[in-house]
């Protein structure tokens, strides 16, 4: 199923019972008298779409507060949109309904708006086929986002648009819509939008916009002049002066890289002879240290020899002394019982004698190391006496380097500085004679288009092929001289043997127009393009009313003719036949022929109390 149906229009107040209106299929057709709400159920129906923001004011209508229209998606899927009475945003609510508990609805907004998709409209739009879809509004190419605003003439014909001399494509009557309308009828029988299209601004955007340029572009080349001061520099000496201080500075900078590595190699050797004295002066302290204790050690020999001297003196007088009588009492030595003494002062004196040679020994020894250790010492002393002058040279020759380099680095920074500061100047010129450039290529844009406009509307083959169908489907209502019947592609309308549709009666304008928009969704439906899939038609065979009763007065001859024939019945046959592919709603005043009664649902509004149905409404008071 291509489009939606609708299934039912229903009003529901308090302490009133529900109006309800349900739909079939295919054809309906709803007639009777006047004032009973048969152009009030169009307006209805255009209201519960999202396309108007208020119901009509009537009487009959302040009963009720809320309004529910029924839908079949092409899914097959039931819902039903709820509308309080006094306007607002909508909710979708599962399965036709009426008068039921709302909360659980989707709220719809009523308005449209192509960047949100929870407007009714976006909803419709979108099941139809026909989301975000773009039509070309003016030769321009400004584009407008398709609505069911603008899609509802194509879905809904009210009784004033049926019957007026404006073309059924031309529906607003405002000329400045005329192009939009042409494409917005060029979308719908050939599939095709307008999103490929160029937008061009208009004349008198594009001059505005051009003005707009040049006094942007004439406000940044004043800034400039404003940074370059009251007396700036000439750009030609800027750049001389430009060179100079770029090959002054490279000079600098390569004689400030030589200072900067002759001082770093100063440093580095400094570091390095103080790193190399200070290990020096440790090895000193420690021989130092060293020196300290053999002089101690050799302190402790000397001290021994003494000792081990007396004892081998002693032992050499006490030996001596051996034989001979003693110095005490006189007594010979014959006389003397104890000569095992003798031996033992022999035998210390030999010890002492032995270990004074070994002591004398080690003496050498450590005599020999100390002379040694002190040789090396008195080296080292001397070394570290080369050093310290060394470092003292190095620290000479450092402070002596750094304020040429010093001087060298403030004088590089300073051309730099300098060079910064002409290089600026420079680019402020190039600025302004890129800009002033640039102001004179927007002068010298055109503002008038060069090349033509798109066209609006179809091509002429399409156009002629929508003709035939006008034509078929004339002359399957046996339309006179439906033969003669053409789509003209100057008045975008309906003529007949050359005659223009708005210069017949209403009945015959009003007939030519709803062959015009059937033809509309049968050229949809042969070429498998999408349609609404319904369409309301609010007195097409206004031709066959009763001048007598009817507002719109006497007929005209053309009118008078095509009365006598049997049109209306073949209009309805035909839109019976279509039943598989759109729903049509057709609001009347006369009765349908007795032949199509079983090919259509019929609802009549009597506008008679206790006779039948007396409206849409139930009757005020």
């Amino acid at each position: 199923m291509t489009g939606i149906r609708l299934r039912h229009l229903a009003f529901s107040g308090p302490n009133i019972k529900p109006a309800e209106l349900w739909f079939d299929e295919g054809l309906n057709i709803i007639y009777g008298a006047s004032n009973t709400g048969k152009s009030f159920t169009s307006k209805a129906i255009l209201f519960m779409l999202g396309v108007s923001k208020n119901l009509p004011e009537t009487e009959e209508i302040l009963a009720y507060d809320a309004a529910w229209l029924g839908l079949t998606l092409p899914n097959g899927r039931n819902v039903t949109l709820y509308r309080p009475t006094q306007g607002g945003h909508f909710r979708l609510l599962e399965g036709l309904v009426v008068s039921v508990d709302i909360e659980n609805g989707v709220v719809l907004r009523q308005k449209h708006d192509s960047r949100r998709n929870d407007s009714v409209s976006q909803m419709l739009l979108d099941v139809m086929g026909f989301a975000g879809k773009q039509i070309v509004r003016d030769g321009n190419g400004k584009k407008d986002v398709l609505s069911i605003f603008l899609l509802s003439p194509y879905a809904v014909v009210s009784e004033e648009d049926i019957i007026a001399e404006k073309s059924p494509i031309f529906a607003s009557g405002i000329p400045a819509e005329r192009t939009f309308e042409q494409n917005l009828f060029k979308f719908l029988i050939t599939g095709t939008d307008g999103s490929a299209a160029v937008t061009v601004p208009k004349l008198a955007e594009r001059k505005v916009a051009k003005t707009a340029k040049i006094e942007l572009v004439t406000e940044l080349i004043a800034q400039l002049d404003g940074e370059l001061g009251e007396n700036p520099p000439d750009e030609k000496e800027a750049e001389q002066q430009l060179r100079r201080l770029e090959q002054s500075t490279e000079d600098l900078s390569t004689q400030l890289q030589n200072a900067q590595a002759r001082l770093d190699s100063l440093v580095i050797e400094r570091r390095n002879a103080t790193d190399h004295r200070r290990d020096l002066q440790s090895r000193a302290n420690e021989l130092d240290v060293t020196l300290q204790r053999f002089a101690k050690l050799r302190a402790v020999y000397n001290s021994d020899l003494q000792r081990l001297q007396s004892i081998e003196e002693g032992g050499f007088v006490l030996l001596a002394m051996a034989g001979l009588d003693c110095p005490v009492c006189g007594a010979p030595s014959a006389a003397q019982t104890h000569v095992h003494v003798a031996e033992e002062i022999s035998m210390a004196h030999m010890a002492a004698s032995a270990e004074a040679a070994k002591i004398e020994l080690e003496q050498l020894e450590l005599n020999q190391t100390i002379t040694s250790l002190e040789a090396d010492a008195s080296d080292l002393a001397h070394t570290l006496t080369q050093l310290k002058t060394e470092i003292d040279r190095l620290d000479k020759t450092i402070l002596e380097e750094r304020p040429l380099e010093a001087s060298l680095r403030e004088s590089y920074e300073a051309y730099t500085t300098k060079k910064i500061e002409v290089s600026k100047f420079i680019d402020l010129y190039q600025q302004r004679a890129k800009l002033v450039a640039r102001r004179a290529a927007i002068e010298a844009e055109p503002t008038k288009r060069e090349d033509k406009a798109p066209v609006a509307g179809p091509d002429s083959t399409t156009a002629f092929k929508f003709g035939e169908t006008v034509k078929a489907v004339l002359t399957a209502w046996h339309f006179p001289n439906a033969n003669k019947v053409q789509f003209d592609e100057r008045s975008y309308d309906i003529t007949v043997g050359g005659k223009s549709r708005a210069a017949n009666g209403k009945g015959v304008r009003a007939i030519l127009h709803a062959a015009f928009n059937v033809a509309v969704i049968v050229y949809c439906i042969e070429n498998k393009l999408p349609h609404p899939g319904f369409l309301v038609l609010d007195t097409p065979l206004l031709t066959y009313r009763e001048p007598m009763s009817s507002r719109h007065g006497e007929l005209s001859d053309d009118e008078i003719m095509l009365k006598a024939t049997s049109v209306a019945e073949h209009f309805y046959k035909h839109l019976a036949s279509l039943k598989s592919e759109v729903q049509v709603i057709v609001i009347e005043n006369s009765d349908p022929p007795n032949a199509i009664r079983d090919l259509a649902h019929i609802e009549t509004f009597t506008g008679l109390d206790g006779n039948g149905r007396f409206g849409l409404l139930a009757k005020a008071g």
